[in-house]
Order: structure tokens, then sequence, then C-alpha cells
């Protein structure tokens, strides 16, 4: 009697000394691109893992520094340069347009069908010329490295080299998502070598699930952010001083790169409609167009903001910042914070920043967004491309302070119990142990 009851004891002694000696398995993420969301997103996985379980390894497939880049090989955290970085896969592609124009009169002419061939061989060759040379890179990593998962942070029409490598040497591979990539045939066969799949929107996930991929491999996690940056007290009025608007004006924010999709030629036109029913109004345009291969189209954009501000006389209303790192503080400041792509946004990042700082937020209802807003309870969804709907929003909240703090409220413990990033490393340290 007494031996079977020390049974229990001495099992679970033995299952505690063994957690204890257990290595930690080693995590190989893989990026081509340095900053942005993505960046931010991988930060955020490395430095909160559980070390007793998973040891991370960053390998960056680019030349391109930046601040993300300095601040991981300062920590203790290994990161990994290729030894002979692709020129060719920078985050984004610098050849797609001219791609897509040809597609098209290729479809014009000989139909659809004939279309998918020429991107199919498209893809086929540019594997061949640029990609394939880089297999052998990719398999000498993992397996110096002893590293037992692959996470690569990229779509299938680049991610194929560390694909197969993690194939040829037996380790198990996680795609993960962060946008919509056209994918050819060519691409979507390579979906079969992909041990899981993450997806950061429902809306994400249906879009490469229609293309053809598998339901049963893949898992939707959402970004999070660190909730504790957005409790920190700033003093708004120091931040408005900073911007010449006055304690009691009222101000807008729109916060993001300058992206020809992102929206801020509506969030203009839709300023110049709240001014005529708020005198008092300014905006904030926070962001800046970053140094890309694909950047040119994006500056002639800025030339095209600025005129547009210029024809509604709204130069002292409305404020281009440029590039800001102190976001939290920013937002501290705001009594409302817009999101106003055009286009369909994967994600949405800005919004769950906005959210978790307490601020009533509008944005366009597409993508991953309504993943996180529901509509008039933690923020005010509106149509792409509307400015008129995105004006009444934005009135309506500044016209009825209660309500605003109301939503603001709502906002912030909506993130608080699903967008942290406690929440995103769980689920995917969840997935890890899964395959592992």
């Amino acid at each position: 009697m007494i031996e079977n009851s020390c049974r229990p004891r001495v099992r679970h002694l033995i299952q505690g000394f063994q957690y204890l000696t257990v290595k930690p398995r080693k995590i190989l993420y893989v990026t081509r691109c340095v900053d942005g969301g993505v960046a931010t997103v991988i930060d955020n996985l490395v430095r909160g893992l559980d070390r007793n379980c998973f040891e991370a390894i960053v390998l960056f497939d680019s030349t391109r520094q930046s601040t993300f880049r300095r601040n991981l090989s300062r920590s203790n955290i290994k990161t990994v340069d290729l030894a002979e970085p692709s020129q060719n896969h920078v985050c984004p592609s610098s050849n797609g347009r001219k791609n897509r124009e040809i597609g098209g009169k290729v479809e014009t002419l000989f139909g659809k069908k004939a279309s998918g061939i020429y991107f199919s061989l498209k893809a086929f060759f540019e594997f061949s010329l640029h990609q394939a040379s880089q297999i052998r890179l990719f398999l000498k990593v993992i397996r110096q490295n002893e590293i037992d998962l692959v996470h690569t942070h990229h779509n299938l029409n680049i991610c194929k080299p560390e694909l197969i490598a993690a194939r040829i040497a037996g380790t198990p591979l996680v795609s993960h998502r962060h946008g919509y990539k056209n994918l050819t045939a060519f691409d979507i066969f390579f979906a079969r070598f992909v041990d899981s799949t993450i997806y950061i929107s429902n809306d994400v996930a249906r879009y490469y699930i229609a293309k053809g991929e598998d339901t049963k491999i893949g898992k939707v996690i959402h970004n999070g952010i660190d909730f504790s940056s957005f409790a920190k007290t700033h003093n708004p009025l120091y931040i408005r001083s900073e911007f010449g608007c006055q304690p009691k004006q009222l101000l807008v924010g729109l916060i993001g790169r300058i992206d020809w999709w992102k929206g801020h030629d509506c969030f203009i036109e839709a300023i110049a409609e709240v001014a005529k029913q708020h005198r008092d109004v300014k905006a904030l345009i926070i962001g800046g167009v970053e140094d890309r291969i694909a950047s040119d189209r994006n500056r002639q954009y800025l030339d095209k903001l600025h005129a547009l501000v210029k024809s509604f006389q709204l130069e002292e209303r409305i404020i281009f910042s440029g590039f800001r790192s102190d976001v939290p503080r920013i937002m501290s400041a705001l009594d409302v914070v817009v999101h106003a792509s055009s286009e369909p946004e994967p994600f949405g990042l800005v919004v769950i920043e906005g959210m978790a700082a307490g601020k009533p937020v509008v944005a366009t209802a597409a993508g991953g967004v309504l993943d996180i807003i529901e509509d008039g309870v933690n923020g005010l969804l509106v149509p792409c491309k509307d400015s008129k709907a995105m004006a009444r929003a934005i009135i309506k909240i500044l016209s009825d302070r209660d309500k605003a703090e109301q939503i603001g409220n709502a906002a912030r413990q909506r993130i608080f119990e699903k967008f942290t990033v406690q929440h995103q490393v769980t689920s995917v340290q969840n997935l890890y142990h899964s395959i592992l």
C-alpha cells in the first residue's frame, strides 16, 4: 500500500528531472524583411519565448540594416546571416507591376489559363535562377545549428529555399503568412511540404485557402502588442504643444507608413469635411516613406498628399510628422485614431495599438480589422475609400465625449483579453509543442 502511494511521487520527480535536463528545442526564424510589421512580430516572438523550452535563432536573408536588426544583434538572441544574401527577395518585389502588366496582356490575348501558365513559368525561372542556389546555404545553417523547427515569415513565392532545405534535413517547417500574395500553381505545389501554416487573420486564411491550401494544417494566430507600453502615463498637453495644438483643440491622428494603399488621401478629404463642423480640429499624419525598392511610387504619393492638403487649404490643420518611434506617447494625446487603408489590411497593428491606448478608433471595414473591431461597441467601421462616411464617424466621436470614452474603454478591454504579445506567443508555442 505504501509502495503504491509512492509511485506517483517518484514518477512526478522523474518527469520533473527530465524537464530540467532536456535541452531547449531550437527554432530558426527566417526573414528577408528587417523592418515593419513582420520584424515587429518576429521581435515579439523571439523575446517572448519560454527559454526553458525553446531557443530562438534569427536568420537574415537580407543585407539591409535596421533598428530591429541592430537591437537583436546586441541581445542574447543568436542571429545568422545567410552566406550569400539574395538581392532579389527584398520586400516587396520590384518587378511585380511589370509582371502583372505582361500577365494581363497574355490573358487578354489567350485567356486566363494561358496567363496562369505564364505566371507559373515565370515563378519557375525565378526559382531556378535566384533561389535554388540558396537551398544548400539554408541546409548548412539548419544542420550546423541543429535546428529542430524552421519558422519562415514569408509566402510560398519566396520561401522555397528554406522549405526544401528543411524537407531534406527532416526538419518541420511553419510558414507564417503576414499578408496577401498572388501565388502561381508552381508556388502552391510547395504547400504540401509545409507542416503548419499561421495566418494573422481570418481574412488572410480565407484568401490562401481559396487558392488551394490545406485547411487542416492552417491556424489563425493574431498578432499581439506589449500591452504595458500603452499603460504608461504621458503628458498629453506637452505632446500636443510639440505639434502646436492647444489644450482644448480636437486632435485626430492617422498613424502608419506612407504607402499608396494606406488611404491618407481619403483621410485628408475626411478632415476637410470634419473641419466644416469642428473649426478647432487638427490632424496628425504620423509616418514616413520607407526606404524600399518600390518607394518611388510612394514618394510620388506623398507629393500628391501635400498637394491635396494645399488644395483644401488645410496647411494649418494637417501636420506631417514623418517617422516617429514614440507611437504610444503620441497616441495618448489623440482624441481619435483613424485607420484609413483603401485595400484590405491583412491585420491592422495600428488598430490594436490605438485600442490598447484606450482611444476610439475609426477603421475601414476590410481584412483583418474585422477580427478586431465590433462596430459601435469597441470602435467604428466605415467602408474603404469613403471619405464622407469616415468624416461622419469622426464627427460622431468628437461630438459625444461620453460615447467616445465608452468605446475607448471597451476597446482597451478587448485588446487586453485577445491581442497581447502573451496571447500570441502562447499560441505559437502551443503550435510548436504539437509539431515537435
